[in-house]
């Protein structure tokens, strides 16, 4: 009875990345668990950069209803965004939400707070990141970086409590609202996509997957396999993915002699494609630069190495050395020391008995605690005691 009145509450969702773009991974990952308990109705532009700036209509939800506002498509965004924040408004205030979940706050998203104000309901803020921070990194306007940081802050203060997927994220938070109530809800992993990992003798490979619009987030990686191969032979090294630095990555391996060693098959969007380079107790680095920006992230990366049965190697920044848990489940290097990288390679590729037993515990934690149905159980249970 009790499950019956909670799925009579309407959640409005809102989030300002496209349905379909990495924007809202995680809102569509807890949406899908949650609606067993909520009514949930969705609202995200429909273009972006993201998809192209082509609008799809035709999306529909099995689990929720999707609203996509009227938008102009063109590519500048101040142009597109000045009629959406009228018309999202409109389907905001149509949805009369009993609650409202805004993911990453933005002048697009922050409309959201508008049934607080008009009818007292309680606002939850859904925080992956420093927005601000982020655009700065990519070098983006000085005007885009102040304009998510003011809606960062009016979000932070006007929110009846606020998810935060980091530790960073949590002190932040706590530094600004002090007796805010907080929810540390890193991401996660959906153990469905992939395919069943089945235990064998490891080999000696080693990966990256993932976008790299920097070298430095490849650069120490690349670096350190000349003393790898050195040590180990017959060691692989396969990137997967792409970005800006694709290039500049290329070449570096070709500059340091390793070009025969390491394969770029380039950007695979499908977990399962992705498991056709990797195998249980593979080598999977996550060397994550000591920024604000990642300090305060929640990177997927690392749930997803574990579904995959692959051993992380992380760098020591933000919360990751919890995810591998110190230890147990993948090993922790400092930033910025391609030595201590290299050795922890070298350990693990000559330690296959460690490797067997960090993979186990890899995929242990990505089936359980990591995976987004146990996370959506205690977001649930935070919206329920949220006033």
């Amino acid at each position: 009875m009790t499950r019956m009145r909670q799925r009579s509450r309407r959640l409005l969702m809102i989030s300002s990345g496209s349905y379909n773009s990495t924007l809202t991974i995680r809102l569509r990952y807890l949406a899908q668990s949650l609606a067993k308990s909520w009514n949930i109705v969705i609202i995200t532009p429909p273009a972006d950069k993201y998809n192209g700036f082509k609008a799809d209509r035709t999306l529909k939800l099995s689990f929720a209803r999707l609203v996509q506002p009227w938008q102009l498509t063109t590519r500048n965004q101040l142009v597109d965004m000045i009629p959406y924040l009228f018309s999202s408004l409109v389907q905001i205030l149509r949805a009369r939400p009993d609650m409202v979940l805004i993911y990453k706050p933005t002048p697009v998203t922050v409309l959201g707070l508008a049934p607080k104000l008009l009818a007292r309901r309680p606002i939850v803020l859904d925080l992956d990141d420093l927005g601000a921070e982020v655009i700065k990194g990519e070098g983006r306007s000085g005007l885009t970086s102040f304009l998510v940081g003011w809606s960062e802050r009016l979000c932070i203060r006007w929110a009846d409590a606020v998810v935060v997927v980091s530790a960073e994220l949590r002190d932040y938070v706590q530094r600004l609202q002090p007796t805010k109530r907080v929810l540390l809800l890193p991401n996660a992993v959906e153990p469905g996509e992939y395919r069943g990992v089945i235990e064998q003798p490891p080999r000696n490979a080693i990966y990256y997957f993932g976008a790299f619009n920097r070298l430095d987030l490849v650069s120490d990686l690349l670096e350190a396999m000349p003393a790898v191969l050195k040590e180990v032979p017959d060691a692989r090294l396969t990137i997967v993915g792409g970005g800006g630095a694709l290039d500049d990555a290329k070449r570096l391996s070709r500059e340091l002699g390793i070009e025969a060693a390491v394969t770029f098959p380039g950007w695979q969007t499908d977990m399962l494609a992705v498991q056709n380079y990797t195998q249980f107790a593979d080598i999977g680095v996550c060397y994550l630069p000591d920024v604000p920006a990642a300090r305060s992230a929640s990177n997927m990366k690392v749930f997803q190495y574990m579904a995959m049965g692959t051993v992380p190697v992380v760098s020591d920044v933000g919360d990751l050395r919890h995810y591998v848990r110190d230890g147990q489940a993948g090993l922790v290097v400092p930033w910025g020391n391609v030595g201590e990288l290299a050795r922890a390679l070298i350990k693990l590729l000559q330690d296959e008995a460690g490797r067997v037993r960090m993979g186990k515990e890899a995929c242990r934690l990505a089936s359980s605690e990591y995976s987004w149905q146990t996370r959506a159980e205690t977001l649930d249970k935070f919206l329920a005691e949220t006033r």
